[in-house]
């Protein structure tokens, strides 16, 4: 195993240099170095290697996928490919704290290399932000409290559902309970207070983070019913960098099927890498 990730990692930095060297198209059809817009220079990943530095965005507080420990340090599914990502570049990693809402703005902005922070490559995020190949699947459940009356998805009816603004959670409450009463918040465990609380009558979350809360807490249940938008997660970058873009799909495929992945996935998310990912 040690022998193939190391070539896996070789492989990953051989294909930046690639990508670096043979330059890439402009927009105007001009390739990299001819003073094209779009040169190597340009991308994040040629400021990356040069800087031996990368910001990315993860969760703090949406534990298995990222939580920021009273120590100072991450953990959690996301830290560890973050992690990894940043050792393929040679390249310290400076964690960037980031919410459901603010994963979008931090890349608009280019306040971050790329985020990696549970997030489901939708259909409208996408034309907002450019998206890598999956390196997870997930989807969405519901908690109540043990002593509910919420036996179905039926009864969310008239019921207030905290979830995290920005969240899948918020726009499943719009498009699949419009008769619910949304309760938003700016992080997670300000939902979750919230239903202990008894602020609200459910929680709308992903289903590897709400299965972990109502093992931790015994008052809480999860509501009976299929698994809400089965969906992918993939890194998210800045729109028009192919350079980086490039990079993360040769990396996210290598670290598949390197089996790191699959270690990563049964650590913190309780099951094995879907194989469709490999």
């Amino acid at each position: 195993m040690i022998g193939l990730k190391k070539k896996v990692m070789a492989g990953v930095v051989a294909t930046a240099a690639l990508v670096l060297t043979a330059g890439c198209t402009s927009p105007n059809g001009a390739t990299g170095g001819g003073g094209g817009s779009s040169a190597p220079a340009d991308s994040h990943l040629s400021k990356v290697l040069k800087s031996k530095k990368i910001k990315i965005a993860v969760q703090s507080e949406a534990a298995p996928w990222g939580v920021l420990k009273s120590d100072g340090q991450y953990q959690g599914f996301d830290i560890d490919i973050a992690k990894a990502l940043g050792k393929s570049l040679g390249a310290k990693v400076d964690f960037v704290s980031t919410t459901n809402e603010s994963r979008i703005p931090l890349l608009q902005s280019d306040k971050v290399d790329v985020v990696i922070a549970s997030f489901t490559a939708t259909d409208d995020r996408a034309q907002q932000v450019a998206f890598t190949v999956p390196y997870a699947a997930g989807g969405t459940l519901v908690a109540v409290p043990k002593s509910s009356s919420i036996s179905s998805y039926g009864d969310l009816a008239g019921k207030s559902v905290s979830a995290s603004r920005g969240s899948i959670g918020e726009s499943i409450l719009t498009s699949h309970f419009p008769k619910a009463k949304p309760a938003l918040f700016n992080t997670f465990a300000d939902s979750v207070q919230a239903l202990k609380s008894g602020k609200v009558d459910a929680l709308i979350e992903n289903n590897v983070i709400v299965p972990q809360l109502v093992q931790k807490d015994p008052s809480l249940r999860i509501l009976q019913g299929p698994v809400l938008e089965p969906s992918l997660m993939s890194m998210g970058i800045q729109q028009g960098d192919q350079v980086w873009m490039n990079y993360l799909n040769t990396f996210i495929r290598n670290y598949n099927v390197s089996g790191e992945n699959d270690a990563a996935s049964r650590k913190w998310l309780s099951q094995p890498m879907p194989a469709f990912l490999k």
